[in-house]
C-alpha cells in the first residue's frame, strides 16, 4: 500500500531535492543489480531470481518516484517561467509610466 506523503522545501531548493532523491534511487537500484551479480558469480542461482524479482519491484516503486519527480519539476518550470513573466512585467510598468508622462507632456 503507497501513501502520499507532503513536504515543503524553499523554491530554490527544489532542484537539489530532485537531485537528492534520485541519487537515492540510483543507488538502491544499482545495490540491486550489484546483488544479483555477485549471487550470479557464486553460483547462487536460487537467491539471485529471487533478487531479480526483488529488483523488478524495486524498479516499479523508482519508476512511480520518477514520474512524481516529473511531476514536481514540472510545476518547478511553471513556477519559474511564471515568474520570469512577472519580473518582465515588473520591468516593463517604469516604461509604461515614462511613456505616459512623455505623451502628456508632448
Amino acid at each position: 500500500m503507497r501513501a502520499n506523503i507532503t513536504y515543503s522545501v524553499d523554491m530554490d531548493k527544489i532542484p537539489n531535492e530532485i537531485t537528492r532523491i534520485i541519487q537515492d534511487e540510483g543507488k538502491t537500484v544499482m545495490g540491486s543489480l550489484n546483488d544479483i551479480q555477485e549471487n550470479l558469480r557464486n553460483k547462487n542461482y536460487t537467491n539471485a531470481r529471487y533478487l531479480i524479482l526483488k529488483a523488478r519491484q524495486s524498479l516499479g516503486d523508482s519508476d512511480l518516484r520518477l514520474y512524481e519527480l516529473d511531476q514536481i519539476l514540472a510545476s518547478y518550470i511553471d513556477m519559474i517561467n511564471k515568474q520570469g513573466e512577472g519580473d518582465a512585467e515588473q520591468d516593463l510598468e517604469p516604461l509604461k509610466e515614462e511613456g505616459k508622462e512623455e505623451d502628456e507632456g508632448g
